[in-house]
């Protein structure tokens, strides 16, 4: 068993909440050391694919042919890879202890090919051990790349960091997608798997216009309130949905992914029409005694998904295009019950 440290702050925030701290610091990684690392599974690449030069956050990224041995040091990244057919040869932990951090709305697509690795990304990305896996494409889209580590990684193999557009894991998954697809040699078949999830999405937001307009957030206890900004993939599947981010929220100071407001602003949470919680039952008492009070809490326009919801709970986090058909079909009714403004309507309950 590998020791491991508190996970940096961000990697923290960007998609584990206070009960699902302890698992992952718990967590060692799934490789044996001295045993050699996965064989990873390749695709072909579609006409005319390579050269391609892929922009990021720290430069340009210039692939030659499509790559045999891809390491992920984002925390997504390989459910675009495995919907393209394409196995990774090594993850990185986030939450969730899914074998080779392959979850259910993916496992199928790996057809019987080595797990990938599991590196463990606490205290930053663990470069000599990437370098180590000797890959030939390095994907970190959604994730909060240094610039010290690109200098590193890049040296080794062409290397995508996140986007400079948006905050540290903030680029859309539609954005991430592409560009993990231009980079292994198939911008089509990317750009399909992105119009089927966009379609899916679309279905669910037509099928409820009364949400059109509406307020929604997603937030967890962790440091008083921790709200899931509009650039975080959270936040934003709820806007894609139709539903717009409460301005009373508003943090104009954050350039993160997310922000903390202190717990006396649980009073806020008053007149949102859907409030998505992340472990309710880590919140201190006195934020559930304000947050009782408010009206959302009294008409139950509000739900909870917490680690008792298995995958689900992971899933929620993990906005790609193999987890968005999962989630919807659960997340949908959950919103559906919640939004009605009746207290009497039970939210559906997810154990997965």
């Amino acid at each position: 068993m590998r020791p491991t440290a508190r996970p940096t702050r961000r990697i923290f925030l960007a998609g584990t909440s206070a009960m699902a701290l302890a698992p992952l610091l718990a967590a060692c990684g799934d490789d044996v050391p001295g045993e050699e690392a996965p064989e990873g599974r390749a695709a072909p690449a579609e006409d005319s694919a390579f050269p391609v030069t892929i922009k990021h956050k720290f430069g340009e990224a210039v692939i030659d042919k499509a790559p045999e041995k891809v390491v992920v040091v984002g925390l997504v990244e390989q459910d675009a890879l495995l919907a393209l057919g394409i196995v990774p040869i090594a993850t990185s932990n986030w939450f969730g202890d899914a074998p080779g951090r392959i979850f259910p709305w993916a496992s199928d697509k790996l057809d019987g090919a080595d797990l990938p690795q599991v590196l463990d990304p606490a205290n930053g990305i663990p470069t000599e051990e990437v370098i180590g896996l000797a890959p030939d494409l390095i994907i970190g889209c959604y994730s909060g790349m240094t610039e010290a580590e690109y200098e590193l990684l890049s040296k080794a193999a062409p290397t995508i960091a996140q986007s400079a557009d948006y905050n540290d894991y903030g680029e859309p998954w539609q954005e991430s997608t592409l560009k993990i697809a231009q980079a292994v040699g198939q911008p089509e078949a990317g750009q399909a798997l992105i119009d089927v999830a966009d379609a899916d999405v679309a279905a669910a937001r037509e099928a409820h216009p009364e949400w059109a307009g509406k307020t929604a957030v997603c937030l967890t206890p962790y440091e008083g309130l921790f709200i899931y900004g509009p650039q975080d993939p959270r936040g934003r599947i709820l806007q894609d949905l139709g539903f717009t981010f409460p301005e009373q929220l508003v943090d104009d100071g954050s350039d993160e992914f997310g922000y903390s407001l202190s717990q006396e602003r649980t009073g806020d949470l008053a007149g949102i029409d859907v409030v998505v919680w992340l472990d309710y039952a880590a919140a201190p008492a006195g934020m559930v005694s304000i947050f009782e009070k408010t009206d959302t809490f009294e008409e139950g326009r509000f739900f909870d998904i917490s680690d008792a919801s298995g995958s689900y709970y992971v899933g929620q986090s993990f906005v790609t295009p193999l987890s968005i058909p999962y989630v919807l079909e659960r997340y949908v009714p959950q919103l559906e019950a919640a939004f009605d403004g009746d207290p009497a309507t039970e939210v559906p309950v997810v154990e997965d």
